[in-house]
């Protein structure tokens, strides 16, 4: 950090210059934040558990912190670990296979517990598109996650002596659960009045995603600011109604003060989450300066907020909550008052419209795609949550505190049924065909100038600056993409862990190459992985899917795909596994695209190899360059193809037979196929020891270049006139992505 210091020090000089001291002044705490983002994030890294403790059953003591979430047969809870190390631990603790009843253990925030745990390294996905896990763990401040294994050294070794917030808010929702479970919308109910989204079903969260209405289904700074201004506004008017009291103190101070306290219990109740606690920072800023009489601007105390969040948690930057927040207010603060004198309707409309306009940089930037029924669904949802639901749930959940639950359930089922109703429009606006609209993936470059020509659409129209806008978006229109050209293609690897799946572009056609695995959770990659690339690329049809096999690893992810995207055509080893249009793939199919010949080599029509070894596989070439999927092929196959098609094997990149198994890539097969590129697609310390040792080495042997999804994430190798490679991990380098290994 000795760079550091230097420029502070020269800021330092600089500021003693009038005219620079703002300039060095502003630097300088630019300069104090990243020092503080690289203090915290340092703290994180050195938290990391040691290797000796992953991998492998290790007892640990620790203590329950936030609030467990519990199904019939799963719950999920994050562990402060105390010894023998110490650190954060996200753990899942799964039902006993033999155990019908449903499983509830007592887990409860703030118990000391013994577990037998077996933990593992922080790994995620890292593809184009898709969520992110390891910027999530990193951003929640986890150092490890694993499971609870089975054991009767699991136990309490004490109870919380105190209560705590999650406590409470632990005792609300088991006080609430049954009425909850009556309810349709009770997941959502759970969620408002406690901040707790476990109980949210899959089914409501896709509908608000699909309208962008999930900021109003979790407590967030919408909800602390419509509370707090609430009881801001009521408590002023009703101080008023007293001259003696006005006299002391101010009716708006008096409202001020009554308005912080509504936001910090309310945060509280919420567990004061990530969101929650940057909206009551924001809030306390503008009660603060009413109750000091603060001559602050709004500017001002937008930045002092701003600046508040930060030191209280500098990555706040890693979410997209944080700048979809300060945005919006920004946005707000420099449109809305253009038009103070209009009627107040006007004014309503203008800024909803104004906000799901002025967040589509955004939207894109951080979820590759926008609902262009947005607006619509907002303008009808905001009211409904602001004025019905909301405060009848907060109502609801007041009055089973206080021991009237016969109340409490109707309260509470009223708040449901204007869910339910809101549902049925939202619905609506879900089937539209042009309600989702899906963004390639955009640079810093298109951002900023996103954002520019929105401001300036914006602008006082006595500065005359609108009409710039539409010359800067079409510097967006015309910004430079990378084409795939005749004669060449993109082969495209997933990062799917454990699994496989390719997707193969030539210049006007798609092929998907096996689609990862489905677990009993029901995440599949499908959904995670492959469908979020396809959406970011425009991509609506497949022209062709090759299932290779039936293993989960390569089939796991098909239902989903073929649920949001049409396939023209679809072979498999297994098409009986599949739908009545699937077809068997078999050696001596050929098709051309675009100047690009693909050639299904194996297996043989009507031959006696299963499962592993009946695997497709696909020969791609454009003439100079070529690449051999291969399945999950095994020695025997590879035995059958030497045999029947040892010309046709030679090829510029191999992608591993069974994830680099030791029962495939023989040498023989290597020197026939010799590739001067192998793909592995395996996962991250997986259960199978893939790739083999000592087919690594072959491969080294060999002079084979080694390229491993577990290492470099999604690969992307272009063949055209030169053969070009693209490791996501490395391209896209985070500070927070671990170490290959």
């Amino acid at each position: 950090m000795e760079w550091a210091a230097i420029f502070a020090i020269i800021l330092l000089i600089f500021a003693s210059f009038k005219h620079l001291k703002t300039i060095a002044t502003s630097l300088l705490f630019l300069l104090c934040g990243f020092a503080w983002m690289g203090l915290i994030s340092t703290q994180i890294f050195n938290a990391k558990v040691d290797d000796i403790f992953l991998n492998k059953p290790i007892l640990v003591q620790g203590e329950i912190v936030e609030l467990p979430e519990k199904t019939t047969n799963k719950a999920k809870f994050i562990f402060q670990a105390k010894s023998p190390f110490k650190g954060r631990l996200k753990l899942s603790w799964y039902q006993n296979d033999d155990d019908n009843e449903d499983f509830t253990p007592d887990l409860q925030s703030g118990d000391s517990w013994q577990l037998l745990l077996k933990i593992k390294r922080n790994n995620g996905f890292q593809n184009l598109s898709g969520f992110d896990y390891e910027k999530w763990l990193f951003y929640k401040r986890i150092n490890a996650s694993g499971y609870v294994r089975l054991s009767p050294l699991n136990h309490r070794i004490d109870s919380a002596k105190t209560l705590s917030v999650d406590r409470i808010r632990q005792n609300i929702r088991q006080s609430l659960l049954p009425i909850f479970d009556k309810q349709e919308f009770g997941g959502v109910l759970n969620a408002l009045i406690i901040g707790d989204r476990s109980l949210i079903t899959n089914e409501h969260w896709e509908l608000f995603m699909s309208t962008n209405t999930t900021h109003l289904s979790v407590i967030s700074g919408l909800h602390i600011g419509l509370i707090s201004g609430f009881i801001f506004l009521l408590s002023s008017f009703l101080w008023r109604r007293s001259v003696r009291l006005s006299l002391i103190i101010p009716a708006q101070i008096s409202g001020a003060f009554f308005g912080l306290i509504s936001a910090f219990l309310y945060a509280s109740i919420a567990g004061f989450s990530i969101p929650t606690n940057r909206a009551f920072i924001m809030a306390s800023v503008v009660f603060l300066a009413i109750i000091f009489r603060c001559n602050f601007n709004t500017w001002k105390l937008y930045g002092l907020a701003l600046f508040l969040v930060l030191i209280n948690n500098p990555l706040s930057v890693l979410s997209a909550g944080f700048w979809l927040s300060f945005y919006v207010v920004a946005v707000i603060i420099y449109g809305v008052g253009q038009h103070q004198k209009k009627h107040w309707m006007y004014r309503l409309i203008y800024i909803q419209l104004l906000i799901s306009i002025a967040t589509l940089p955004l939207l894109v930037w951080f979820f590759s795609g926008i609902s262009l029924t947005s607006p619509l669904a907002n303008i009808v949802a905001i009211p409904v949550f602001s004025f019905a639901t909301i405060p009848l749930a907060l109502i609801g959940a007041l009055l089973s505190l206080i021991g009237l639950p016969y109340l409490a359930q109707i309260v509470l089922e009223i708040a449901n049924q204007t869910l339910i109703y809101l549902a049925l429009i939202l619905q609506q606006l879900q089937q539209l065909e042009l309600n989702r609209w899906h963004y390639a993936q955009t640079s810093l470059i298109d951002l900023a100038l996103f954002i520019l020509a929105i401001f300036i659409a914006i602008s006082p129209r006595e500065l005359r600056l609108r009409w710039l806008s539409i010359p800067i978006l079409g510097l967006m229109m015309f910004a430079t993409t990378h084409k795939i050209t005749d004669n060449s293609l993109l082969l495209t690897t997933f990062d799917v862990g454990q699994g496989l799946s390719h997707i193969v572009q030539t210049k006007n056609h798609i092929l998907l190459f096996d689609t990862g695995a489905k677990y009993p959770s029901g995440f599949n990659l499908g959904d995670s992985v492959i469908n979020p690339y396809l959406q970011a690329k425009h991509i609506r049809r497949i022209d062709k899917i090759i299932i290779s096999h039936g293993d989960n690893d390569h089939i796991g992810g098909l239902d989903s795909v073929l649920q949001n995207f049409k396939a023209d055509e679809i072979l498999s080893s297994v098409p009986g596994r599949i739908n009545a249009r699937a077809k068997n793939c078999q050696a001596g199919q050929n098709w051309e695209w675009d100047g690009v010949l693909f050639e299904i080599l194996s297996p043989e029509k009507g031959g006696s190899f299963k499962n592993n070894n009946a695997s497709c596989v696909l020969k791609i070439s454009n003439g100079d360059f070529s690449a051999l999927l291969t399945g999950d092929i095994e020695k025997e196959t590879e035995r059958w193809l030497l045999q029947n098609f040892k010309e046709k094997l030679k090829s510029t990149i191999l992608v591993a037979p069974h994830h680099g198994s030791k029962t495939s890539s023989t040498q023989e097969f290597l020197t026939a196929v010799a590739p001067k590129i192998v793909v592995i697609s395996s996962g991250f310390k997986n259960r199978f020891n893939h790739p083999a040792k000592t087919i690594v080495e072959r491969y080294q042997a060999n002079n084979i270049k080694i390229l491993q999804t577990n290492c470099s994430g999604q690969i992307d190798i272009m063949l055209a006139d030169e053969v070009k490679i693209l490791k996501y991990r490395e391209e896209f380098r985070r500070y927070y992505f671990r170490q290959c290994e």
